[in-house]
């Protein structure tokens, strides 16, 4: 299994967008919206666990338009069902932290409902924030020097 780290000028782009179009998560359909749309910055990525041909899994990190003290910032990280269990969030977090100090940031965040999580990969929660329209999660954020 490989991660690519990949930008909208990667051959991956497409292929991807489509595969996260197609994803069980109703989150995943904003995320091919965003590619489709060609909203990624000049150093924002998608990072993309693939074997065989097959995407498993994939994240995007991105800067943080509603909350710049929060950035970068680590969305739409999602496995594939038939391979959980195999550490993939862990690599794919793991790349773009690795992606984020190259950048030279010290730290990444994400913003979640999802209790107890990220944890286990080294986030902390610092805060809850409204996202949208009423609608809070906590962000959360990970150490990467």
């Amino acid at each position: 299994m490989n991660i690519h780290v990949i930008s909208e000028a990667d051959e991956l782009w497409t292929p991807v967008a489509d595969y996260v179009e197609t994803c069980s998560w109703d989150a995943c359909a904003r995320m091919a919206a965003f590619m489709r749309a060609n909203k990624f910055n000049d150093w924002e990525r998608v990072f993309v666990a693939k074997e065989n041909g097959i995407i498993m899994g994939f994240c995007a990190l991105v800067q943080s338009n509603w909350f710049p003290e929060y950035n970068p910032l680590l969305k739409w990280l999602f496995v594939d069902e038939k391979y959980r269990g195999q550490r993939l969030s862990q690599k794919l977090i793991e790349a773009a932290a690795e992606y984020a100090k190259q950048l030279a940031y010290d730290k990444i965040f994400l913003t979640t409902w999802h209790k107890g999580l990220y944890e286990k990969y080294g986030f902390e929660k610092i805060c809850e924030k409204e996202v949208r329209d009423g609608y809070f999660e906590a962000v959360y954020s990970l150490d990467i020097i």
